[in-house]
């Protein structure tokens, strides 16, 4: 038996989406074939619980450890050094062999990395797009669907280094995948977004696709009278990307005929920032009396509104990935609609199951709605189909694989062929720090695709990175702070390129180890022609120790200080 630790940036009773319910599924049923799981997660900071802060909770089939969310901005939910020293004194403490990760922005992406130099095999079950998109969406600010994943740069230019440097979106994303290729096995549910990941070269190795499931034996299949109201139910976070505001203007458009008045009925189920202004709709009588919002439910409370619902409705204006709401309507044999996007086409029979609609088409989603209330026969019909696929979901299914995998797994994956680029330095000016944006936003351009350059900025580098680094890249104004990361890189045999006019340029030309460049421009195509070398060479001449120790003589004794900070 295996000794498990799953990771889950959230997790029940602390819930946001399905990523959390399927982590604590698959805990409890791992624990219960016998093996040893601990559970490392997140949590809201609550009243009275420091940002940060680890507690144990106890009464729980295993132990579950809940760190105290700090930040899940996209400059600051990636890289998390304090919660990976928290991480890795409970692999030590369980002496974990394996590490399951679910979603783990706020924890870190760094704790892959970890988990792996601890000496465990790790496995990732992606369940959204996090991978290349910051906002996990797909979804740009005006809310139209993003069909380039290297236009990162629209939505967000720049993140803010810990150190107070500005750094192009880009390298956060180059980092986030560099990570996550560390992993022996990732996983996706749908077989859409593993195509998603492969089409975004975030990984060079494929991604296994697995289902997660549902745990049939606690869903019953109910046979529903189609007698009116025909009853639909949205389970759903109430926010811009599952397509509420959709939903609502069809519940508006059904509530104005009056062919269909008391015909039917919508239960909105869940939290989130629109529940207010649906709360004041329904009190307005916007809908009539034909909407009712029932809130945030316990899981058992909305299987029971899942019992009396005909059809399950999913408006989502995102690519979802497989979304739990669509497997229960499965389980339970109950009709659906759904967006024609994303992993929704894996799990809707189209006329079969339920109907396709298009994502923010608020008057086709109406009239999906409008032919189960106009042909109520088809309740029955669609339902039935689900009924007679549900074994085909099983979480069983699900469970065996996974834990033949579990036992199968390489101990080390091979590493990826990806080109890693060190980088540090300072902008000079505002005006630098938008010209590197704008270089490195553009950087594909000059990309072979097949090997991917992975910038990564040197305070988020730990050994695993150093160890597969190729290039430190300084930029902009360097000096003697950046003098242990030049000697650090001589020392490992890595080049170094730095700019012409920079002091450390100066101070290791004679040893032949720093290429120069005079522009921003003449960089990126020094950067891009590594591409042209095989394997993890490096692309610069290297010449020894010689001018490594050269540096250490002429630093600063306070450049090479390492500040100590107590664990809290």
């Amino acid at each position: 038996m295996s000794r498990i630790v799953v990771v889950s940036n959230l997790f029940p009773p602390v819930v946001m989406g399905g990523a959390e319910i399927v982590a604590h599924r698959q805990a409890t049923a791992l624990a219960a074939e016998g093996h040893t799981v601990a559970v490392f997660a997140g949590g809201y900071a609550e009243e009275g619980r420091e940002p940060g802060s680890l507690t144990l909770e106890s009464g729980n089939d295993f132990p579950i450890y809940r760190l105290a969310l700090t930040s899940l901005h996209p400059s600051e939910n990636f890289y998390r050094p304090e919660e990976e020293k928290r991480f890795l004194s409970v692999l030590a403490t369980h002496q974990a062999d394996l590490v399951h990760f679910h979603n783990v922005a706020g924890l870190g992406y760094n704790l892959i990395p970890a988990a792996k130099a601890f000496g465990a095999r790790v496995i990732v079950t992606l369940h959204d797009h996090g991978g290349f998109c910051f906002k996990n969406t797909l979804l740009r600010n005006d809310g139209q669907l993003c069909t380039d994943s290297e236009e990162c740069a629209v939505c967000l230019p720049a993140i803010s280094a810990a150190e107070g440097e500005i750094l192009p979106i880009r390298m956060r994303r180059d980092y986030v995948a560099w990570c996550l290729s560390q992993a022996d096995q990732l996983l996706s549910p749908s077989a859409y977004l593993a195509e998603a990941f492969a089409s975004a070269q975030v990984v060079s190795r494929p991604v296994k696709h697995l289902s997660n499931g549902i745990p049939t034996t606690s869903i019953a299949v109910e046979t529903k009278p189609a007698i009116p109201p025909i009853r639909f139910t949205c389970f759903s976070y109430l926010g811009e990307h599952k397509g509420i505001a959709t939903l609502l203007n069809a519940a508006e458009a059904l509530a104005q005929d009056p062919a269909l008045d008391g015909l039917w009925q919508l239960t909105i189920a869940g939290h989130g920032h629109l529940a207010d202004g649906l709360t004041q709709d329904i009190a307005a009588g916007r809908f009539g009396t034909s909407v009712q919002f029932a809130g945030r439910l316990p899981h058992a409370e909305a299987l029971a509104c899942l019992a009396r619902t005909h059809v399950v409705v999913l408006a989502s204006h995102w690519p979802e990935n497989e979304p739990v709401t669509l497997l229960e309507a499965i389980a339970s044999g109950t009709a659906q609609i759904a967006t024609r996007i994303g992993g929704n086409r894996e799990l809707v029979d189209e006329d079969q199951s339920g109907f396709l609609v298009e994502p923010g088409n608020a008057t086709d989603l109406a009239d999906a709605m409008r032919r189960f209330i106009q042909y109520p026969d088809l309740v029955q019909r669609f339902g039935t189909h689900n009924a007679q696929r549900r074994v085909r979901f099983d979480e069983a299914h699900t469970l065996d694989r996974l834990k033949i995998l579990y036992e199968t797994l390489p101990a080390a994956a091979p590493e990826a062929d990806d080109i890693v680029v060190v980088c540090a330095g300072r902008a000079p000016s505002p005006a630098f720090a938008r010209k590197l944006q704008m270089m490195l936003g553009r950087f594909h351009l000059a990309e072979d695709m097949d090997r991917r350059v992975r910038f990564v900025w040197h305070a988020w580098a730990g050994s695993s990175v150093w160890r597969q680094a190729q290039l430190l890249w300084l930029w902009g104004e360097t000096g003697t702070a950046e003098l242990p990361l030049v000697t650090r890189a001589l020392r490992a045999g890595i080049p170094v390129l730095a700019p012409q006019d920079s002091p450390l340029a100066d101070a290791t030309k004679a040893g032949s180890v720093v290429g120069v460049y005079a522009s921003l421009l003449e960089a990126v195509g020094q950067i891009a022609a590594l591409q042209d070398m095989p394997g993890n060479q490096p692309g610069l001449s290297c010449a020894g120790t010689s001018t490594a120790r050269f540096l250490n003589a002429i630093a600063p004794r306070a450049s090479f200080h390492l500040p100590v900070r107590a664990l809290t």
